[in-house]
């Protein structure tokens, strides 16, 4: 893949992870996320859903600060988070293995009647809590509906956040899932 459009994906999905924009990304980071993605979807506070959502994004903090915390600070900078997403590459199958129970609970919370698929409205809904400005959702939210019915799945969710973060093609239609790639 081009190095300039991993670097602008890693780029992108830092920005919107450093939720408080302090530079580094920290737990409250994860934390203010997943309370913002909560509530935006309206999973209510204290249900199972919620806590599912919280653990398994505290997961993916835990895993992402073992992978990149280089100097052992507790918090991860942009050059920590490239260089740990880079040589993520190398494997692709643990890598999917330890996102996906984050990625199924962001589901979860999307899909707020449970009937185990999602509207690319529910999706837009989602992004936003990222901090995507409503422009910018509208433009990705149907960038997972891969037949254009409007609706779509939990492993087309996963399968697009995956080809995101470690796909190949720099022209792939899940480029621009986090918006545009400034």
């Amino acid at each position: 893949m081009n190095s300039n459009v991993i670097t602008r994906r890693y780029d992108r999905t830092f920005d919107l992870l450093d939720h408080d924009g302090n530079g580094v990304l920290e737990e409250k980071d994860f934390t203010g996320l997943t309370e913002a993605i909560a509530r935006a979807t309206g999973v209510p506070q204290g249900s199972a859903k919620e806590e599912t959502l919280l653990k398994e994004w505290r997961n993916c903090w835990h895993t992402l600060l073992e992978l990149a915390d280089a100097n052992g600070d507790g918090e991860i900078s942009r050059e920590e988070f490239q260089q740990a997403m880079a040589e993520a590459y190398g494997d692709h199958a643990k890598l999917k293995e330890r996102l996906t129970p984050g990625l199924e609970a962001s589901f979860a919370a999307i899909d707020a009647d449970d009937d185990e698929v999602a509207t690319v409205e529910q999706y837009e809904v989602y992004l936003t809590a990222w901090g995507l400005e409503p422009a910018q959702a509208r433009a990705a939210r149907g960038l997972l509906d891969a037949d254009g019915d409007g609706r779509f799945t939990c492993q087309e969710f996963v399968n697009g956040w995956t080809e995101f973060l470690l796909g190949e093609d720099a022209e792939g239609s899940v480029g621009a899932l986090l918006g545009p790639l400034n």
